[in-house]
């Protein structure tokens, strides 16, 4: 049995189209002043606006695709506030503090502790060795930006931190000139400011100008003076273990400045005014 061919629906004449309403036509076009959905206050704040802005006319006439956005609080700038805040403590173990309330002096007594101590070339030193070359060096020199300060005595050179006044170093004197470099700082002044400014510095800072006003000074601060047959030996109660020679019968016109470089350096006190 023959089938019929599927019809086919016919295309609309220009005449049967004629009246109608192009699709396109129906088309909602884009609303821009569209926003979401705010707090009850932002409504009304944005519709005052709005009425002002768009007073007389209506919306779309004359407007802008800026001007039907949303407006937006202007932005601030972050301000920044300045809080006082107290400087804090100097830490316990401090060298210094630029605090000018630090009571601490910045002179410190000389530290010998094992564990610092580097040595090369030398074995077995004894202490009062040691600082008898801080206190009385044949020579002294410094090399590394002033860090550190070198006392030779003898065959023996100490390097000393000039910071805290430790001992860092022991080394035999051939070993010591070997590693020096050419240029250096020599040191017949340097040995007598190694161990820090004075405390009481400024105007009128002096050193006591005759063997009396010396040992006056030496006595106020607690020193005791034992005599010897050429030499005698400053201690301090407080600094066991530490010394200075102290001559007998001076012959030096600079024996007092000596003497103060000797007891700041060991000792840590100074004695000038």
């Amino acid at each position: 049995m023959a089938t019929d061919p599927p019809r086919r629906t016919p295309r609309p004449t220009p005449r049967a189209l004629g009246g109608s309403t192009d699709p396109a036509a129906r088309v909602r076009p884009v609303d821009w002043s569209a926003t979401p959905r705010r707090g009850a206050s932002d409504r009304g704040s944005d519709t005052g606006q709005t009425s002002r802005r768009t007073e007389g006319r209506s919306p779309d006439a004359g407007a802008s695709p800026s001007d039907r956005l949303p407006r937006s609080a202007p932005r601030r700038r972050a301000e920044t506030v300045e809080l006082s805040r107290p400087a804090p403590a100097p830490p316990a173990d401090a060298v210094h503090s630029l605090l000018p309330e630090d009571p601490r002096p910045r002179p410190r007594p000389l530290r010998l502790e094992d564990a610092e101590v580097r040595m090369v070339g030398v074995d077995g030193v004894d202490r009062e060795a040691v600082v008898m070359a801080v206190a009385e060096p044949e020579d002294a020199w410094t090399a590394d930006a002033g860090s550190s300060d070198h006392f030779l005595r003898g065959g023996l050179v100490v390097q000393v931190r000039r910071a805290d006044n430790t001992v860092i170093g022991l080394f035999s004197d051939r070993y010591a000139l070997s590693v020096r470099p050419e240029e250096y700082e020599p040191a017949p002044e340097l040995a007598e400011l190694a161990a820090g400014p004075s405390t009481r510095g400024g105007r009128g800072t002096r050193h006591p100008t005759s063997r009396r006003e010396l040992l006056r000074r030496m006595e106020q601060e607690g020193f005791v003076v034992t005599p010897g047959a050429g030499h005698g030996r400053v201690r301090h109660p407080d600094h066991p273990g530490l010394f200075v020679p102290f001559a007998s019968t001076p012959s030096d016109r600079r024996f007092t400045r000596h003497a103060v470089a000797q007891i700041r350096r060991v000792f840590g006190i100074d004695l000038r005014r």
